[in-house]
């Protein structure tokens, strides 16, 4: 998952992260391992530079890691923590939990490589050729594209509106931060809703689609025979 101006072609970088994906959604130690040995030594190899995106990306997910933890380490079977306490949490939970944090902190590490690292336009061409064989089945992909598009900028454009309505937008003086937040996701979707009403509509155009070399194709190819081995291979320690 290099930069799209490089030697590896949008195409390639996509299909390489659903290999990489596949492989973390298993669950497995050494493929995580494997795969956060791949992955970090992409954000070293840039000078760090997509790592504040990143850090972002997973505050924001920090929650949804807690949330995942509490489920694992209190309803899943298995050798209590602290035998002396009914509900003690579980080794097996506290093992299975942190693995699945695991799998996602990389999941999104890799989307922002992927993201970050290459132009919108060369994505969507990708992604417009990973999904011609939809025709097949009588779907229009080039609809799917549209959607694609049209929301790619409305998030962007909305994130800049949010940021900007919480920073001008005084929230109540006995108010919480709770309340604050409702009031300028109100006034974000009154100003969306009035600037849909009072713009024109504008031609879409779709970037021309490429297809990637065919020797490319042994970078997932590799990629996924790699992870088969590691697999396969006995469990470590």
């Amino acid at each position: 998952m290099t930069r799209s101006n490089g030697t590896v072609h949008a195409v390639i970088q996509i299909v390489s992260f659903l290999v990489l994906g596949a492989a973390v959604s298993v669950g497995d130690r050494q493929l995580l391992l494997a795969s956060a040995l791949l992955v970090l030594p992409l954000y070293l190899a840039t000078g760090w530079r997509h790592w504040p995106q990143a850090w972002r990306m997973l505050t924001r997910l920090r929650w949804l890691f807690l949330s995942i933890l509490i489920v694992y380490l209190f309803f899943t079977p298995g050798q209590l923590l602290w035998p002396g306490l009914e509900w003690s949490p579980t080794l097996e939970g506290l093992s299975q939990g942190l693995l699945r944090i695991a799998a996602l902190v990389l999941l999104v590490l890799a989307v922002n490589l992927l993201i970050a690292g290459s132009e919108q336009a060369a994505l969507l061409s990708a992604i417009l050729w990973c999904l011609r064989p939809l025709r097949l089945i009588g779907l229009q992909h080039e609809r799917l594209a549209v959607r694609l598009m049209l929301t790619l900028d409305a998030v962007s454009e909305a994130r800049g509106r949010y940021r900007d309505h919480r920073r001008n937008g005084a929230p109540p003086e006995s108010g919480t931060r709770i309340q604050a937040i409702v009031s300028t996701a109100t006034r974000l979707f009154a100003d969306t809703e009035a600037r849909g009403r009072a713009e024109a509509l504008q031609p879409i155009e779709l970037p021309e689609e490429s297809r990637p070399p065919a020797a490319q194709w042994l970078i997932p190819l590799a990629l996924a025979i790699l992870f088969v081995v590691i697999k396969m291979a006995p469990p470590f320690a």
